[in-house]
């Protein structure tokens, strides 16, 4: 909590600055996780000269801040240093923004530095939960949070960390996300496995994302976290995925993502014609709706005997009819989909409509095959003062609890199990192979005190009598003036 604090008070400091600047909110966010980049790599190679980190190898000793602190010119002297990065290590080009420091007023750039000068910030290390780390996830944030349309490139925390521990990361594993925004699904999954005391680095992270600059934050993201093992690719997912092996899709071990609702320009003339990756065997998805697009992609790069998917998805997606209740019910039919968890609304930036999680397994649990375990966790949230409903530790844990325990909750007729059904495929086709949970779950009704309620009414038929004799009162002294 002091490390968020502290990280908060930077970045409002930081995007107080902005606003007196010449740049727009996204170059003022590109250029402050450039300069926090800097700040970072000369703290770690001036503390670790022998870094273990493979990308920042060849940087060490190539930035120098004391020099920024003395410069007569600090915007060149920032621009030059970038491109110094960039020169040392190509790699670079693809990770730093072009900067353009001498833009911005020297009195806002002295500011700055004297902000990210500060030795405290190097106290936490240089690791997941370090202040570089909290400062650029509280820098991300704010950019979002101010406008909302860049939700589609960011997943709230809240939603990352349920996800992540839906995914439950094991050491060595393949995790892919074909939209990775700003990474925060990786972010979240290596914290998990560090929480556990395992090596986070034994995880292979694989992204791609269609936004270039979000693709380098998502970068910058992940090595101001610690993260080294990862490969981040820019392009759009569907018409031209990068992960390929043996001009076939290449395979994960775990699937985790939040892909665009309800896309109409999704590719549909071009798939219709030809489907070179095999990837809609369930079916060609609606010419103006390409959720199951992204699904049946994200099936396609499942490993075959063991792969998982953690998906974030629109409502319609659980109960739509037409083409895509075909499809639905295709994949249903495969036996892969292992639970459809509802979610409340509100809880994404750049929408208000309730979201839901839809989790597939080629490895099952026995208990569950030709089975759908059906989670109504549409009343577990918590109300921000902004307008947007969030997910507190409590609400996280339980909905996680049902997923993970639902059969022996519901022997043991725990309350949990209430919000929860695990119908079999034959009910589910009996549904329409619809998966929304007022099918198959029936909201517990609310025991009634009889006594309370009386309580209740003899209250409000006292107010009710008190207000008639002040309103009394009042016509008798109009009465008296007329």
């Amino acid at each position: 909590m002091i490390i968020e604090k502290y990280a908060q008070d930077i970045t409002e400091r930081l995007f107080d600055l902005g606003r007196s600047s010449n740049l727009t909110h996204q170059e003022w966010l590109n250029h402050t996780l450039n300069l926090l980049s800097l700040r970072y790599i000369f703290d770690l190679s001036s503390t670790q000269p022998t870094t273990s980190s493979k990308r920042l190898e060849n940087l060490i000793d190539q930035v120098q801040w004391h020099i920024f602190v003395k410069a007569s010119n600090l915007g060149d002297a920032l621009d030059n240093a970038v491109e110094i990065v960039i020169e040392a290590d190509q790699e670079f080009k693809e990770i730093l923004h072009k900067t353009e420091f001498s833009k911005i007023p020297e009195r806002i750039l002295n500011e700055m530095i004297s902000l990210l000068s500060n030795p405290q910030i190097k106290n936490n290390g240089f690791g997941l939960f370090s202040n570089y780390a909290a400062i650029a996830e509280s820098m991300i944030d704010v950019k979002v949070s101010n406008q909302k349309y860049t939700g589609e490139y960011f997943t709230p925390k809240w939603i990352t960390q349920l996800m992540a521990r839906l995914v439950n990361p094991q050491k060595g594993m393949t995790i892919h996300d074909p939209v990775c925004g700003t990474g925060g699904f990786f972010v979240e999954c290596a914290k998990l496995l560090s929480q556990k005391d395992q090596d986070f680095s034994q995880l292979h992270f694989f992204g791609q994302e269609i936004n270039n600059q979000t693709s380098k934050i998502c970068k910058i993201n992940l090595l101001l976290h610690g993260i080294d093992n990862f490969e981040i690719q820019t392009n759009d997912t569907l018409r031209h995925p990068k992960f390929i092996k043996s001009d076939n899709l290449d395979q994960f071990d775990a699937v985790v993502a939040n892909p665009p609702f309800n896309i109409n320009d999704w590719g549909y003339e071009e798939f219709y014609r030809e489907d070179k990756l095999n990837r809609f065997r369930y079916g060609i998805p609606p010419r103006k709706n390409g959720d199951f697009a992204f699904i049946q992609h994200i099936i396609a790069t499942m490993k075959p005997d063991s792969g998982k998917a953690v998906i974030l998805v629109s409502p319609g997606v659980l109960f739509r009819s037409g083409v895509e209740q075909d499809i639905r019910a295709g994949i249903l039919e495969s036996d892969i989909v292992e639970a459809a968890i509802v979610l409340p609304a509100n809880l994404l930036y750049n929408t208000a409509i309730p979201v839901a999680i839809l989790i597939l397994n080629r490895n099952k649990p026995e208990s569950r095959q030709n089975k759908v375990l059906i989670v109504d966790g549409s009343n577990e949230y918590n109300k921000l003062n902004r307008g947007v409903n969030s997910l507190n530790a409590k609400n996280i844990d339980d909905i996680v609890d049902i997923f993970n325990n639902f059969e022996s909750l519901a022997k043991n007729k725990s309350g949990l199990a209430r919000f929860a059904s695990l119908p079999d495929i034959e009910a589910i086709r009996k549904n329409d192979y619809q998966l929304n949970a007022n099918r198959y779950i029936t909201a517990p009704r609310a025991r009634i005190d009889i006594k309370q309620k009386r309580l209740e009414l003899n209250r409000l038929e006292n107010q009710r009598l008190q207000l008639e004799n002040k309103m009394d009162r009042i016509l008798e002294e109009l009465e008296m003036i007329i």
